[in-house]
């Protein structure tokens, strides 16, 4: 009996970010594949509202977490249609900011789980993952905030797109997305170059973010290995 619910216990934590991780991939994934029709921006739509209620599923476990989960993620599913439907800057500011604070959130309960675990599971490794694109993802939204404030942010002539680069179609937010992973992996292309102070502040932010995770998760997750080693050596001795 004690071991049907060890064995249940374990398949709960091994879900219990993997349905996060799937949804942040497709979005990724076919965000490079859409675009700017009518089609393609539903099927984004779509895809991101299926992020943010997977993420609420994933990390607000407690009464009160998924009232403010589902307090945050519903009036960004209403702008989303309502930006759609109708293409303002003003709506798309809104609703950008709406989502990175949602990000950052959610952010810190996934990082939260992951520094709490004793012992480093495959969950842990998933959660760390979705916290790694969740931080891009955050960043992709804020570069297309200060985008939409500053149409001359970045250099380069594809985002500059002061109509119908919404932030929910994959014209305005794809090459975003690019930039913020090739920003927070340090590797500098260079062919898309921030201009503004802003601009600027939050790349270099990010690529020392990126810098200072990796070292301090990987510290983290070795750590937890070693004294989980250690820990089933003493009980076998």
């Amino acid at each position: 009996m004690m071991q049907q619910t060890s064995d249940s216990s374990n398949r709960r934590r091994f879900g219990k970010f993997s349905y996060l991780l799937g949804s942040l991939l497709t979005l990724l994934i076919a965000s490079a594949f859409t675009s700017s029709d009518s089609l393609s921006v539903t099927i984004f739509c779509l895809l991101f509202s299926i992020v943010l209620l997977t993420a609420v599923i994933s990390v607000c476990r407690r009464h009160k977490t998924l009232s403010v989960g589902l307090a945050m993620v519903i009036p960004m599913l209403i702008l989303n249609v309502i930006g759609y439907m109708n293409a303002s800057h003003t709506i798309f500011i809104v609703h950008n900011v709406l989502v990175i604070g949602f990000f950052a959130f959610v952010s810190y309960h996934v990082l939260s789980a992951v520094l709490d675990d004793h012992k480093v599971t495959l969950d842990t490794i998933v959660g760390a993952v979705c916290l790694y694109l969740l931080a891009g993802l955050m960043w992709s939204y804020l570069y297309s905030t200060i985008l939409l404030i500053d149409p001359t942010a970045f250099r380069l002539d594809s985002i500059n797109l002061p109509t119908g680069a919404s932030a929910f179609s994959n014209v305005g937010l794809q090459p975003l997305i690019y930039l913020s992973f090739v920003t927070m992996t340090t590797l500098g292309y260079g062919d898309i170059t921030p201009s503004s102070g802003p601009a600027q502040t939050a790349c270099y932010i990010q690529a020392v973010f990126g810098q200072f995770y990796f070292a301090i998760l990987v510290a983290r997750l070795v750590a937890l290995y070693i004294a989980s080693v250690s820990r089933e050596r003493q009980e076998h001795i």
